[in-house]
């Protein structure tokens, strides 16, 4: 059975099952500049770790269900953003905003709600790959070595799903290209919480 230990690890820290979930890396960008090219609410900056997300909402403070709640930190030479509340950090024109001027933004999503698993690659504004996560993009693969998604989804329930190993598995890709894989280090280390806000 292929590793699902990366998969479990941001499990272990968000306290339950991961529904929608949304991870992207940005080259070069500060956890401010981040922050800005993803639209959130500046003045929304909280500091807190993934496991005490909802830490601090309160009152007037507590997010609509349409609004999405990040956490951003610095990733060695990237930024780290992750969302669980919708997937807007994936969307092509964020994408391509985080990549711009000579950058590279890499991200996977996925929503146990149906079969939307994804995994990006955007470089210098332009979306390179967006791909199903059952397959490793073109455009990755030459970090791929040794690493195959699951064949198999014939999995009784008691034993995960492919869903797992392949969030694993992006995962393992994603930290060759940037130099680092998430860890437990990265996630008890409080990091700098948006809202982006809707304007509905």
């Amino acid at each position: 059975m292929a590793s699902r230990h990366l998969y479990d690890l941001l499990e272990a820290h968000w306290g339950g099952p991961i529904d929608t979930f949304a991870a992207v890396w940005s080259e070069g960008l500060s956890v401010e500049e981040t922050a800005s090219r993803i639209e959130a609410d500046l003045n929304s900056a909280y500091k807190v770790t993934l496991a005490n997300l909802a830490e601090g909402f309160e009152g007037d403070q507590i997010p609509d269900d349409y609004e999405g709640i990040v956490l951003i930190g610095e990733f060695e030479s990237w930024s780290l953003t992750l969302q669980v509340q919708w997937l807007d950090v994936t969307e092509k024109k964020v994408l391509s905003t985080l990549s711009r001027d000579g950058g590279c933004a890499i991200g996977i999503n996925w929503h146990s709600g149906g079969d939307n698993h994804r995994i990006f690659h955007a470089v210098d504004g332009l979306t390179v790959d967006d791909a199903p996560m059952m397959y490793i993009p073109e455009s990755l693969k030459p970090y791929a070595h040794g690493l195959t998604m699951p064949e198999d989804w014939d999995v009784p329930v008691d034993q995960g799903s492919p869903t797992e190993e392949m969030v694993t598995t992006s995962l393992i890709l994603i930290g060759r290209i940037v130099g680092r894989e998430i860890d437990q280090e990265w996630l008890e280390v409080p990091h700098m919480r948006f809202i982006i806000r809707r304007n509905i």
